[in-house]
């Protein structure tokens, strides 16, 4: 619980005539921090390189749908067509990662991922990242 100040306790307001004045005027530039010259700009983000071993895609082709039937009217983004070499493992920390980087929720059903809302912009570059070919299939 804090006190109130007293009377001589309460610092002096400053009292300016002209009306243009800016507040920024009285702090001095002593002591800021002078930024680095390997600081990154603030402009677009670089893509994040993908390492050899994490290219699982090696080619394969992805075919990625827009759907709503039979989900009660919500759109889901589809993605079909995973090789046999993504075993279940890779399948799990590729849903994992994917769900992480949009924000969303997902889950497999079969051999077809499906992740929530409209995201097929968002995921055409990333799998092709991953090394994967992935089409924009249907409608």
């Amino acid at each position: 619980m804090s006190r109130k100040p007293r009377r001589e306790e309460k610092l002096p307001l400053v009292n300016r005539d002209d009306f243009g004045s800016s507040p920024f005027d009285l702090l001095s530039k002593d002591g800021l921090p002078v930024s680095l010259p390997g600081t990154p700009s603030l402009g677009q983000p670089k893509p994040k390189e993908v390492r050899h071993e994490e290219k699982m895609g090696q080619g394969a082709r992805l075919e990625i749908r827009r759907e709503k039937s039979g989900r009660g009217g919500k759109t889901v983004t589809t993605i079909a067509g995973f090789p046999s070499r993504v075993n279940a493992k890779m399948r799990m920390s590729l849903l994992k990662r994917i769900k992480t980087r949009l924000g969303t929720g997902g889950t497999w059903n079969g051999d077809c991922m499906e992740l929530q809302g409209d995201k097929r912009e968002e995921v055409v570059p990333w799998l092709s990242s991953l090394g994967f070919k992935p089409v924009l299939a249907g409608g």
